[in-house]
């Protein structure tokens, strides 16, 4: 397994006027792929923290790195966000595409309390996500990995405990043709957020799968943000 699983970089100029987005790039997607959304993000006035994780996560067939994986990037985040708060940063959000949106799910609430807003762009069961993916499906199989198995293996993640998330406000972006991460499973994923206290919504984008869902999402990224800080304090 790599020491490092992910590469970070930072946009924009932390200010105590500007929220700063933690922004997760998808699967597979290096941030200057990324970096269309980025710019938007920075043209409405935020300040970003970009991730990127590596292919390894899925492509090894271990997985045992996807929770290593999201455990570097959250203690990075937390690192970040204390790094912030003492040059008098006061806002934190979110905004995660595809496995981004995952790693995401486990660091709201009382993993990091900071995290108060996000946009999950794309969602759902992770073990099923990566079945539906043909080469990765195989990969795993290859290794004697079953879907049940995967299930078994990262229930901790697809069901992390969130303690509190009273005020929290999150939306999920999805579209009712992606079939990786379709907009009908994602209610299930909804409800232990809202039993948490969060105000959560879903905003259904046009596309014509899971890639394009992906797009439309970063694309919208500013109005999907301003949507989830609509009722937030100035």
């Amino acid at each position: 397994m790599q020491d490092r699983l992910f590469q970070s970089e930072e946009f924009g100029t932390p200010a105590q006027t500007a929220a700063t987005v933690i922004f997760v790039c998808p699967y597979g997607t290096p941030i200057e792929r990324a970096r269309f959304a980025i710019r938007r993000l920075l043209r409405a006035g935020y300040h970003v923290v970009a991730y990127q994780t590596t292919t390894a996560v899925f492509t090894e067939a271990d997985p045992m790195i996807l929770p290593e994986l999201i455990s570097q990037v959250r203690e990075d985040i937390r690192s970040r966000i204390a790094k912030l708060t003492s040059e008098s940063v006061t806002e934190f959000g979110f905004f995660g595409s595809s496995l981004g949106s995952f790693i995401l799910y486990n660091c709201i609430g009382q993993a990091i309390p900071e995290l108060r807003w996000g946009v999950f762009n794309t969602g759902g069961n992770i073990a099923r996500g990566l079945w539906n993916m043909p080469m990765l499906r195989q990969l795993h199989v290859a290794r004697g990995w079953s879907l049940p198995r995967l299930e078994e293996a990262w229930a901790e993640l697809q069901w992390p405990d969130f303690g509190r998330l009273d005020g929290c406000r999150f939306v999920f972006a999805s579209s009712r043709r992606d079939r990786i991460a379709p907009l009908r499973n994602i209610s299930q994923y909804l409800k232990p957020m809202l039993r948490a206290g969060a105000e959560v919504s879903v905003y259904e984008v046009p596309a014509i799968g899971h890639r394009t869902a992906v797009i439309t999402g970063l694309w919208k990224s500013p109005q999907l943000v301003r949507m989830v800080r609509a009722a937030q304090p100035a």
